[in-house]
């Protein structure tokens, strides 16, 4: 008679997922552990020779069947104790077993688990060598040497044993899920995906199995595959709001904007906080719901202590909303938290960039390039930023740059160099013109003409709170120049009448003159810098 000798409930070690599942009963190709001791059948009943009826003299007894040995007492009182998970007096009992039985891998392999539960790592290895030596065909010796030698830092040899293991017992839970982890931190995913995807064809059916495959399909670009991973990992236990919001990530990846937003309710019904809020937030947004994914990323800012990634997200959606004030705030914030992310000084970037804040704009996309080298875009932007301030040397030499950096875009880069070159000849010529008015005493001037001293107010009060003086002359002017902004060129104060003269002649560069009237008419001037 045999029966399995399973490690001792309670004695948990690293990388114990398939020992406790094999405590929970493995596949019938499982090999199993002998008894301490095979116990001997014994008789059911003592066979005997009926008396002859006519036999003066009873017949002799037959011998009774010689007792079939018993286990020693010591191996039937250590195998108890180990499976009672009591490891300090199950060690005792089963070395002394040792004494008297020798060494046998069923001995060993317990005294083995324990000195690893005790973190007695030398003597783990030493107990597991000797399991090896007296079962050399034995998976599970090998398999828990390989432990051993896990625990004495001895990878490549875990390696080795796991793999001779391995073929002896193709489905072992524990070498294979040993082989995963050591592919994985050898960075070979391919590997590591095909000996859990063994694991999962033998009918190893385990949330961390699952979780661990969509790990490994997500780590490798393979959305679609991650989710369907963690979807099974989800109908075995539902309860983890993490899973669902990596879900809800995972959907959007593939497109199920709808998707995502169910999986993150699921996450919020389960935990309502910043990080489930937040990813609420980011499906709506995903999905263009902008008012929804506003509420709850403002709700998950509010409710603090999520990742400043939700702030970024809540940024973001500020800029589209058009709340550019807000979006500020939140974007320096973010800054403030994670100085390093790349991402964050490029969008806040744009954001300084539409607000014609050019110098901070230029500032915080040359902070992005530097965090990261392959950010191209970020080269795009400071490039467009140079030229916008006119800055062609460096617009030029930061083309340049880029041609060395992205060679597949020669083309659009030269034929932007040379749009930069002409820009900067036209800018050249205009410079020499500007140089020539003024020191022929010529200003450049915006006009607006009214004859309406109701518009009169409205103009001056748009003004006053900081409208575009180009922008109002093209509504109100009455002058011929009104279509170009009521610009008028390069006036000399001496070719005009009084009093138009002497009002411009005392303005300041980007100054705006007083209403004047002349000749039943109402005038404003702008110089222009």
């Amino acid at each position: 008679m045999t029966e399995q000798c399973q490690p001792a409930q309670g004695i948990e070690l690293p990388m114990d997922s398939v020992f406790n599942a094999m405590r929970a009963g493995r596949p019938a190709a499982r090999r199993a552990w002998p008894l301490l001791l095979a116990l001997a059948l014994v008789p059911n009943a003592i066979a005997q020779t009926p008396q002859a009826q006519t036999s003066p003299t009873p017949a002799p007894a037959a011998a009774p069947a010689p007792a079939a040995p018993k286990a020693p007492e010591p191996c039937l009182r250590g195998r108890d104790l180990y499976r009672q998970g009591k490891p300090d007096a199950a060690r005792t009992a089963l070395l002394e077993c040792l004494g008297v039985q020798g060494d046998r891998v069923e001995i060993l392999i317990p005294l083995a688990v324990i000195a690893l539960q005790a973190n007695d790592v030398d003597q783990a290895l030493r107990f597991a060598d000797r399991a090896v030596v007296a079962g050399p065909e034995d998976p599970e010796a090998l398999y828990w040497d390989g432990r051993a030698l896990m625990a004495n830092g001895r990878t490549d040899d875990a390696r080795a044993r796991w793999e001779a293991g391995l073929q002896i017992d193709t489905g072992h839970m524990g070498i294979l899920e040993g082989l995963a982890r050591l592919s994985l931190a050898k960075g070979d995913a391919t590997h590591a995906y095909q000996f859990l995807m063994q694991m999962r064809q033998r009918g190893m059916d385990a949330p961390w199995l699952h979780r661990l495959l969509a790990d490994i399909t997500a780590g490798r670009g393979l959305w679609e595959q991650a989710l369907a991973h963690l979807n099974d990992a989800l109908v075995l236990e539902p309860g983890d709001a993490t899973d669902w919001l990596t879900a809800s990530e995972l959907a959007i990846m593939v497109g199920k904007q709808d998707k995502a937003v169910e999986y993150s309710r699921q996450a919020v019904s389960l935990k309502r906080d910043a990080a489930g809020l937040g990813g609420l937030g980011q499906a709506f947004f995903s999905a263009d719901e902008i008012d929804s994914a506003l509420v709850y990323l403002r709700q998950a800012v509010a409710v603090g202590g999520g990742k400043p990634r939700i702030r970024f997200n809540l940024a973001n959606v500020l800029e589209i909303s058009g709340h550019a004030d807000e979006a500020g705030i939140q974007f320096k914030q973010f800054l403030k938290e994670e100085p390093k992310d790349a991402v964050g000084h490029f969008n806040y970037a744009i954001h300084l960039q539409k607000q014609g804040r050019l110098e901070e704009a230029l500032s915080q996309v040359e902070l992005a390039a530097d965090l990261d080298l392959s950010m191209t875009t970020a080269d795009v932007v400071r490039i467009q930023i140079l030229e916008d301030l006119e800055r062609w040397d460096a617009a030029i030499q930061a083309i340049n740059w880029l041609k060395k950096k992205d060679p597949r875009s020669q083309a659009e880069l030269v034929a932007w160099e040379q749009r930069i070159l002409a820009r900067q000849g036209t800018a050249a010529k205009a410079g020499r013109d500007v140089r020539d008015a003024e020191a022929a005493g010529k200003i450049h001037l915006l006009h607006i003409v009214l004859d309406d001293r109701g518009l009169l107010a409205k103009v001056t009060s748009e003004l006053a709170n900081g409208m575009d003086f180009g922008t109002l002359a093209v509504q109100f002017s009455r002058d011929p120049a009104a279509a170009r902004g009521g610009d008028i060129g390069w006036i000399n104060p001496d070719d005009m009448v009084e009093p138009l003269r002497s009002a411009i002649v005392k303005l300041k560069a980007s100054e705006t003159s007083p209403p004047i009237e002349s000749m039943g008419l109402i005038h404003l001037f702008k110089r222009i810098p």
